[in-house]
């Protein structure tokens, strides 16, 4: 298990659940929407948001912040430690340093220093693509990461300075495992997982949910920030689909539905995105299980095994709840009769 790091009241690592933080793709000119993509990322879930930090101005942008958001703030820092220091007298919650470009000693000390008088955690974030040689495969990559993180953190601990998270993202998923499992085997600092660079959005939700899926269905990590070509508030979307998926965390009802087939009489697909986009806002039981199965094949068992259900046969569709069929619907009026259903049910016992 891992040490606690609090990136202001959020707490991070040991018994804490594994937290979810976005980051701000706009750039920092256009202030009015960086406010309204960070309330965006608050809505959609996001506990701490990161902020690239890359010249003076953007340092005020914490203060700016916290004006219209409740969420931690954490700034993303390169190149410049005068820039991490700023970041920090200016009121972000959180530094995250690169070691590939921020690697004098006296300046990581500066910033360790000035970090403990504010009570400020840094995040040693090292990524792939920080080193100008190529790797001739996913292990050298991965022992190479945790080297450099390792002589990194040894400036830390001589300053005293042990509120620390750490990341070792690659842009491929073996070196991203391997790095983090061979880290975490050594150190009890909160790991931060991701894979960067991960592609095209679908590739990117592919690697994203292989790979921290996999590192914490072993239990390693305690924050995550899925990286993806796309909105930022998808990115944190697919963090909680990912969590809720491994039973870590529950954030809304769970939908199962079959992957339609040519025995499918009815637009299920279509059937599925309305009754989800029905759940959006409702305050429904979040470890509910909701099944929307298109056929008899499937449908009638995967209706059982939930707590509420709906198996079509060629029009006409059961609701079941558990091995009791409560009524018959149609493709008309299923979402409707369904979302009736839902409300009547309480929480699953056992």
């Amino acid at each position: 298990m891992s040490r606690v790091v609090k990136i202001g009241n959020l707490k991070v690592g040991g018994n804490n659940p594994v937290r979810i933080k976005g980051m701000i793709k706009t750039p920092s000119a256009h202030i009015k929407k960086v406010i309204a993509e960070a309330r965006k990322l608050e809505k959609e879930g996001a506990e701490a948001i990161r902020v690239a930090v890359r010249e003076d101005k953007d340092t005020k942008l914490a203060a700016v912040l916290k004006k219209h958001i409740d969420v931690p703030i954490v700034a993303d820092v390169h190149f410049h430690y005068k820039l991490a220091l700023g970041a920090i007298k200016e009121g972000f919650d959180g530094i995250r340093l690169n070691p590939l470009n921020i690697s004098d000693e006296s300046q990581v000390r500066k910033i360790a220093r000035l970090a403990r008088s504010f009570n400020i955690p840094i995040r040693v974030g090292i990524n792939s693509g920080g080193f100008k040689k190529e790797f001739t495969h996913s292990k050298a990559l991965a022992s190479d990461m945790v080297k450099r993180v390792q002589r990194y953190l040894k400036i830390f601990q001589t300053e005293g300075f042990f509120d620390i998270m750490v990341s070792l993202k690659g842009a491929d998923v073996l070196s991203t495992v391997i790095a983090n499992e061979s880290f975490s085997k050594k150190f009890d600092y909160p790991l931060h997982l991701g894979v960067t660079a991960s592609g095209p959005f679908l590739e990117g939700v592919v690697k994203s949910s292989i790979g921290i899926g996999n590192l914490l269905s072993g239990g390693v990590g305690s924050v995550l920030r899925v990286s993806l070509a796309a909105p930022s508030f998808l990115e944190v979307r697919v963090a909680k689909y990912i969590l809720q998926a491994l039973n870590l965390r529950r954030f809304e009802p769970e939908v199962i539905c079959c992957p339609t087939c040519s025995r499918c009489q009815v637009n299920l697909i279509n059937i599925v995105d309305r009754f989800k986009k029905e759940l959006e806002g409702r305050d429904f039981d979040k470890s509910l299980r909701i099944a929307i199965m298109g056929c008899v094949v499937n449908g009638p068992g995967e209706a059982y095994q939930a707590d509420i259900g709906v198996a079509f046969g060629e029009k006409k569709a059961a609701i079941f709840k558990k091995d009791k069929i409560l009524g018959w619907t149609d493709e008309k009026r299923v979402i409707a009769d369904l979302i009736k259903e839902v409300e009547k049910q309480e929480a699953p016992t056992g």
